[in-house]
């Protein structure tokens, strides 16, 4: 499905209501929604709600080029490092210790998720990688290799707007992928309403579909 380009996401939960649609098989089975914190905690705890599935994050911080933040030169996960594209003429210690830096945050975010949520395992299981949008996909890529570091079954992506380039990068790591838009620049322009995510915001949702996932097991 290709929505027209003049189509406009309302927010991010609404993006995340479409793309249910086309996961609904996966909807109470024992599989994961693991969402790439900041942009995909909101539509991943809507699709954890809807799909009534688990939902776990992956951390993920992108390197910026040293001459230009507003460009990327890959990314970090946890124990998982993605340069799709290195520049010969970049500086190696600035990649390396941008690296070791981003390891040590990814680290620190990654022992504050764990205190908001249960552990979840990912042996064996369909992981349902979201984000709200792919631009280069390096970021998603990164949490594809750390998720796929615990043996599931599948790992599937699900993205509301992604580009030709992003798709074929992380084609040969992944086993499908869910999208509603394909442009050259996917950008958050789709959106009407795209605010920043906060830190808090992550631990709070991910606390909050704990214990709702909780309550429905009680019941």
């Amino acid at each position: 499905m290709v929505v027209p380009q003049e189509a406009v996401f309302q927010n991010r939960r609404h993006a995340a209501f479409l793309l249910g649609e086309r996961l609904m098989e996966y909807r109470n089975t024992d599989n994961v929604v693991v969402a790439v914190p900041g942009g995909g905690i909101h539509m991943g705890a809507y699709l954890s709600e809807l799909l009534n599935l688990p939902l776990d994050v992956m951390p993920c911080r992108k390197i910026k080029h040293p001459a230009d933040p507003q460009k990327t030169i890959g990314a970090v996960s946890v124990d998982a490092v993605v340069l799709p594209e290195q520049d010969r003429n970049l500086p190696q210690d600035y990649v390396y210790h941008q690296i070791q830096l981003l390891q040590h945050v990814i680290d620190m975010q990654a022992r504050h998720y764990a205190a908001a949520r249960p552990a979840v395992s990912f042996e064996g299981k369909t992981i349902i990688v979201v984000d709200d949008l792919m631009l280069t996909g390096d970021s998603v890529l990164a949490c594809v290799k750390a998720v796929k570091q615990h043996n599931p079954a599948k790992v599937v992506v699900a993205v509301p707007n992604v580009t030709p380039a992003a798709t074929q990068l992380i084609s040969g790591s992944i086993d499908g992928i869910v999208y509603l838009t394909i442009e050259p620049n996917a950008a958050q322009h789709l959106y009407a309403e795209f605010p920043p995510i906060t830190e808090q915001e992550v631990i709070d949702i991910l606390r909050q579909r704990a214990a709702a996932m909780e309550s429905v097991t009680i019941l």
